[in-house]
């Protein structure tokens, strides 16, 4: 019976498309290379991370209201150089309803 919880986490993880999950990205290391880049000021970092927080909670806000496939494709584009960022993610399915808002006219 241990088996069957682990099991069963499993089971639902491999039957979750990825695309209805928010990513979860740690955004530190985005916000410090950026930081590292430009300047070492500490305020700045500061301020990427607030950024990160805030692009973060408009995604998670209109998650579900974005098309599974673009929500996987920008998951996938917002961690590809491997500093993920929920900047980019938002910029990538913002400009993804944009160009479809387009092609309906």
């Amino acid at each position: 019976m241990m088996f069957a919880v682990p099991a069963l986490l499993l089971e639902m993880a491999l039957t979750t498309p990825v695309s209805d999950k928010m990513p979860v990205f740690d955004v530190r290391g985005s916000c410090r290379a950026a930081t590292t880049a430009m300047t070492l000021d500490p305020v700045r970092q500061k301020l990427c991370l607030q950024d990160e927080g805030s692009a973060r909670a408009e995604v998670a806000k209109k998650w579900s209201s974005f098309p599974a496939v673009d929500r996987t494709r920008c998951a996938a584009e917002a961690q590809l150089d491997g500093l993920p960022s929920y900047v980019d993610l938002l910029e990538c399915l913002t400009l993804a309803r944009e160009a479809k808002a387009e092609d309906d006219q």
